[in-house]
């Protein structure tokens, strides 16, 4: 098997301890611009410190998240069509 080729259509980006901070939120956004520039449609940031939130970036809208919470589901359109996950599964 060789390495994956082109972009993933979507990515998740779950945090460490050390994934925060002005300098890491700066990092990150820059990722996730990455993303977007090859193709990816949809980025998952997972915040397991935070208020156990899923921040869901589109490519169509790359710089306003869609915020989901504990006892919510969250999404992954239109990467994804119909595919969902509870948010407490996560941090389960």
């Amino acid at each position: 098997m060789g390495a994956l080729r082109g972009a993933p259509v979507f990515a998740v980006e779950v945090r460490s301890e050390g994934d925060y901070g002005k300098k890491m939120e700066r990092e990150i956004t820059e990722k996730r611009r990455d993303y977007f520039a090859t193709g990816t449609l949809v980025v998952w940031d997972v915040d397991l410190i935070g208020e156990a939130t899923v921040r869901v970036y589109r490519a169509d809208a790359p710089d306003t998240p869609q915020i989901f919470r504990r006892g919510e589901i969250a999404d992954a359109e239109p990467a994804v069509p119909g595919w969902r996950m509870k948010v407490d599964e996560i941090f389960n």
